[in-house]
Parts: structure tokens; C-alpha cells; sequence
């Protein structure tokens, strides 16, 4: 039987705890993404190229193979299983600091990826399970103490940059969090058995539902919209590469603060308007994603790091009505049996949109002109085909 609250443990207490163990975790792995450009490039000697494809390039497999996660999330039930596993596999982060070309560290940065692939669908479609509040706020909420970990993060990288010069001792530190996070996610696995919450995923014996079930028209839109919109966003690593031209190393990871810091502010906001407006809420972000090009273009030619900072605070906005209203809205186009295939789905959506980011705008990012009509043009086909999906769910 389910609970609303028992003893300690409440819905909101769950929700609570899991964005808990998501900020902790974040701590560790955005606070070494947020130094990651920097470390590969001045410290490990990579080019742009491979900064720019090639985290791409891993943040796509990271995503990419969510789809299979997802559908063995479906097929066993285990999501507990790949949940406390994914978040293990976040150890990789430290490890970063015994690394020596930039290779390796790519490697292990993809490993990191993976423990997110593991987890992320598991994790979400227990998340959309929780039942008595919007899926919206859920999202938000989780979004919101999410960010707040990659806050804290880029804070203790920038710090220790700060104060030794050194990113190898900033790697090391970064991991103690994941400790933190695990430990905190024992605490929800309990709380969550003690309010009697069920696991969504395949209880029958019908394994067709890849064709029945997991895959329909509707989300089939969805996804290339997912796609569009992310393609058309300028990647967090082309914009740090921009920004450690201009100032000392210990403030680029400021600049990746300051867009974490956007992102947890706008994740909530957009949870509390997706639960009234639904899909429709996530237009400003489509419609701000071209400033993001526009902004970086500019802010690279006039060398100027106000007009890159501008650009992280955009790119922060469009990213938290992403990361709350896009898995938000998943949820209503997938049964609930199917949920961890379908957020596999989505995740390589977003993934195969990144790659394509990555490229084009390392290639582009000189010339605001073409990288903003670039951006726009992708922009306003994810309006047209968010308009689809609208008029296919009538």
C-alpha cells in the first residue's frame, strides 16, 4: 500500500533525497567538467577539435547508450540496481588527476558518461513514478538541487586553482562527493521501500513492445524536436574555450558557475509552468537558444568576457527549461511500462543533438554570422515540429 509519509520519510522527503544524491554527485563531475577544457588543453595538450568532438563526441555515447539502459531498466525492474551502480561509476572524476595526454582522460571522462547512462533512465522513470505531484515540480525540484551541486562544484575547482594552481589536487577532492551521494541514495532506496512505491516496467510477458508499446508517432516527433533544439544550442566546452582566452584559469570555471547558477533558478520555474501550461512553456528557451550563438560569436571577436559571461547566463536559462521540461514531458508521451526505454530514447536524442553542436559550433565559432543563422535555422525547426507534436497529442 502506497503512503503519503511514514515516520521520516514523506513524497516530499523522497524527492528531496533524490536531488540530494544528484547535487552531491554533481559536485564532483560538473566541478571537473567545469575544468576539464582547460586541464585537456593547457595542461594535457589537446587541440580545439578534439575538445570540441570529442567531449561532444563522449557526451553522445553518455546519452546514446541510455537507450539500452533504459530498456533493460524496462525488461528486469532492476532500476535500483543500475541507479547505485551509474552513481559507483562517477569514481572515474578523480582518477582524472592521475591522467598524463588527453586521450586517457577523454577515456575516463566517457566512463563518468557511462555511469550517467547507467543511472539516468532508471533514476528518471522512478522519479515519474512518485506519485501525488506534478511531474513538473518533481523535475524542477530535481533539477534545481541538481544545479546546485554543479555550483558548488566549479566553486571548489576555481577555488583550488585559485589558491595552488593545481588540477590534479581539484580532481582529488572532487571525489569525495560521490561518497556523499552514494551514501544518500541508500537513504532514499529506504525511504522509498517504506512508502510502498511500486517500480514502473514490464510486468507481463509480452516482450513486443518496442514496436506495441515503447515507440508511437507522437514520440517519434518528440524526439527529432528534443533533437533540433539541442543541435541548435551552443555547447558549455566551446564556450569555457572561449572564456580561458580572456581570463586567468581559476576564473573559467566562474563562468561555468554562473551558468549552473541559471540553470537551477530556471529548471524550477520552468517545472512550475510546465505543470500549467504544459509543452507550450518551453518556447522562451527555443526562442533565446540563436543568442546563445549570436553572444558567443561576438563576445569571441571583441575578446570581450562580459559578452561570454552573457552568453553563459542564456545558455544556463535554455539549459534548465531543457533538463526539466523536456524529461517532464517525455513522461506524457510513453506508457509508464515503457518509461526507461523511452527515456533511453530521448537521452540519445540529446546526445546525437550535442555531437552536432559540437561540431558545427567549433567550426563556426569565429564567425557570428553563419554560427547564428546556423542556430537559428535549427531553432525554428524544433518550433515546427513542437507545433506537431502539439496538434498530434489533440
Amino acid at each position: 500500500m502506497i503512503s503519503k509519509k511514514v515516520g521520516w520519510c514523506s513524497i516530499w522527503v523522497l524527492i528531496i533525497l533524490f536531488g540530494t544524491v544528484s547535487l552531491f554527485a554533481d559536485v564532483a563531475y560538473e566541478g571537473g567538467r567545469s575544468i576539464l577544457p582547460s586541464y585537456m588543453t593547457k595542461v594535457l595538450g589537446a587541440s580545439i577539435l578534439l575538445l570540441g568532438v570529442g567531449i561532444g563526441f563522449a557526451e553522445f555515447l553518455g546519452l546514446a547508450l541510455r537507450l539500452v539502459a533504459g530498456f533493460i531498466a524496462d525488461i528486469t525492474r532492476g532500476y535500483w540496481v543500475l541507479v547505485f551502480l551509474g552513481y559507483g561509476l562517477v569514481y572515474a572524476v578523480p582518477f582524472l588527476a592521475l591522467v598524463w595526454n588527453p586521450y586517457i582522460a577523454l577515456a575516463l571522462f566517457i566512463v563518468e558518461r557511462f555511469g550517467k547512462a547507467i543511472r539516468a533512465p532508471a533514476r528518471d522513470a522512478l522519479l515519474s513514478s512518485i506519485p501525488n505531484v506534478g511531474r513538473g515540480m518533481i523535475f524542477g525540484i530535481h533539477e534545481l538541487l541538481d544545479q546546485l551541486g554543479a555550483v558548488l562544484g566549479p566553486s571548489i575547482a576555481s577555488m583550488v586553482l585559485l589558491y595552488y594552481g593545481n588540477y590534479r589536487l581539484a580532481y582529488m577532492l572532487l571525489g569525495i562527493s560521490v561518497t556523499l551521494a552514494l551514501m544518500t541514495l541508500y537513504v532514499a532506496k529506504t525511504c522509498w521501500s517504506k512508502l510502498g512505491l511500486h517500480v514502473p516496467g514490464i510486468r507481463s510477458s509480452n516482450k513486443t513492445f518496442f514496436v506495441k508499446g515503447a515507440i508511437n508517432r507522437e514520440l517519434l516527433l518528440y524526439l527529432f524536436f528534443v533533437f533540433f533544439a539541442v543541435a541548435a544550442l551552443v555547447p558549455y566546452q566551446i564556450i569555457l574555450y572561449v572564456a580561458q582566452g580572456m581570463v586567468s584559469e581559476w576564473l573559467v570555471p566562474i563562468v561555468y558557475l554562473v551558468a549552473q547558477g541559471v540553470d537551477a533558478g530556471s529548471a524550477l520555474l520552468a517545472g512550475y509552468s510546465f505543470d500549467r501550461i504544459g509543452i507550450l512553456s518551453i518556447i522562451p528557451a527555443i526562442l533565446a537558444t540563436p543568442l546563445t550563438a549570436l553572444t558567443l560569436g561576438y563576445g569571441y571577436i571583441s575578446s570581450n568576457i562580459w559578452i561570454i559571461i552573457v552568453t553563459a547566463v542564456i545558455y544556463g536559462f535554455v539549459l534548465g527549461y531543457h533538463e526539466s521540461i523536456f524529461r517532464a514531458a517525455l513522461a506524457n508521451v510513453t506508457l509508464e511500462e515503457y518509461r526507461g526505454t523511452g527515456y533511453g530514447l530521448y537521452y540519445t536524442s540529446y546526445g546525437l543533438g550535442l555531437v552536432v553542436a559540437g561540431y558545427f559550433v567549433s567550426v563556426f565559432y569565429s564567425n557570428p554570422i553563419i554560427l547564428t543563422m546556423y542556430s537559428s535555422a535549427l531553432a525554428l525547426i524544433a518550433i515546427i515540429l513542437l507545433i506537431n507534436v502539439i496538434q498530434h497529442k489533440k
